[in-house]
Order: structure tokens, then C-alpha cells, then sequence
């Protein structure tokens, strides 16, 4: 049976343009996916961010059991009362 892979690319908004000094959203962005599995494959450099690759491997996720399908209920909406439009009497 093949390897599962997931691989996902994110961007991370740098302090100073140019440097590599990540905002304090990014890092702890960061921070999460490598505790939840995710290793760092490439970083590119950018002016404004960092373009991080990431990868995980493991199982395959199970297939999502599809619900029976059930039959569908239509509610008949309620006539309008036109009392509260412009268009009734006014006091």
C-alpha cells in the first residue's frame, strides 16, 4: 500500500520586509504545525512573507461514512401581513 502524504504550503508575514523574523501570529503558526506532526521541507525567502512547505505522513484518513439520505420536509411559509407595510392603514 503507498505512503500517505500531505503536504501544505503556507505563508508567513515577516516582522520587516527582508528579514526573516516572523510576526507573532506566524511563529506561533509555526509552532503549532510542528507540534501536530508537520515537518518543515523548504522555506522561501520572500519580501513581505516566507513561503514554508510542510509535510506529514502517516494512515491514510478514513473515508467519511456518507449519512442515509433523508427525505426532505418543506415547510410552507406563513402568508405576509401587509398591516405593517406602507401600504395599510394608518392611525
Amino acid at each position: 500500500m503507498a505512503d500517505y502524504r500531505e503536504i501544505l504550503h503556507e505563508r508567513l508575514y515577516v516582522k520587516v520586509p527582508g528579514t526573516d523574523k516572523l510576526r507573532k501570529t506566524a511563529a506561533n503558526r509555526q509552532k503549532h504545525l510542528l507540534a501536530n506532526g508537520w515537518r518543515e521541507l523548504e522555506r522561501q525567502q520572500r519580501t513581505d512573507h516566507v513561503m514554508v512547505s510542510f509535510e506529514r505522513t502517516g494512515h491514510a484518513p478514513m473515508k467519511a461514512r456518507v449519512p442515509k439520505p433523508v427525505a426532505e420536509v418543506r415547510v410552507e411559509r406563513r402568508p405576509r401581513r401587509d398591516d405593517n407595510r406602507g401600504g395599510g392603514r394608518r392611525r
